[in-house]
């Protein structure tokens, strides 16, 4: 990954973070943003990496729009599409990203609602900055 792209995708995944923390939401304005910067990056390596990077965004965000169709009051859509751009940056290594942010936002659900002893079906997190937890450490290890 080119230090550009990680500053892209830096970048990203703290403005979604915060405006998810602050309001509930991801803007597509963003996404759309950071999908075409990372486009054209991938494009720039060739065109064997640019279908692996546009694969891996597919599959590994494929689950998270699934479930926000399937339970769109849960997860929401804007989710989806940040695993998709984080797909796209860091092609296959998205996938324990999206492992480690899943399980940092799930041990942290649990806890919350534990401490207001509420079921975790009833406790509600932002999921971006989770997502943006487990995708730090697979960008600094690909500089």
């Amino acid at each position: 990954m080119s230090l550009l792209a990680a500053a892209v995708l830096i970048v990203t995944l703290t403005v979604v973070s915060v405006t998810d923390m602050r309001r509930r939401v991801i803007p597509n304005r963003v996404l759309l943003l950071a999908a075409a910067v990372g486009v054209a990056l991938s494009a720039l390596s060739g065109p064997a990496a640019l279908a692996g990077d546009l694969a891996a965004a597919a599959v590994v965000s494929a689950p998270l729009f699934a479930a926000s169709l399937l339970r769109p009051e849960e997860m929401g859509m804007g989710d989806a599409k940040l695993v998709a751009v984080i797909g796209l940056f860091l092609g296959w290594q998205a996938l324990p990203a999206l492992l480690i942010g899943l399980a940092l936002a799930g041990m942290t659900g649990v806890l919350i609602a534990l401490g207001r002893r509420l079921p975790p079906s009833r406790t509600s997190i932002p999921l971006a900055p989770f997502l943006a937890a487990g995708t730090l450490p697979m960008v600094l290890s690909t500089l």
